[in-house]
């Protein structure tokens, strides 16, 4: 089961229930609402689809919602964007 780990150590900081991401190696920011930063946060370790998807399920109180593929996207988007990476084993 494939893993994701956010790269380096960029900015990060929260603001009005958004997050904003400073990735320092491209001079760009990232605008993440309230459910993509809660992700974020988690990606410090290494997390699976599933883990994450645990974990917004029960954060949000989502417990019979499918969220799978709106994580998927998401991990998806930030390792297009160089904020996330594949984490090796």
């Amino acid at each position: 089961m494939s893993q994701y780990l956010r790269m380096n150590d960029y900015e990060s900081i929260e603001l009005d229930m958004e997050w904003i991401i400073l990735n320092t190696d491209e001079y760009t920011l990232t605008k993440l609402n309230g459910v993509g930063g809660f992700c974020w946060s988690l990606l410090g370790v290494a997390q699976t689809v599933s883990s994450i998807s645990e974990a917004v399920r029960k954060e949000y109180e989502l417990l019979d919602e499918p969220v799978e593929a709106d994580v998927e996207a998401f991990l998806q988007d930030m390792i297009r964007r160089g904020l996330v990476q594949h984490a090796i084993s």
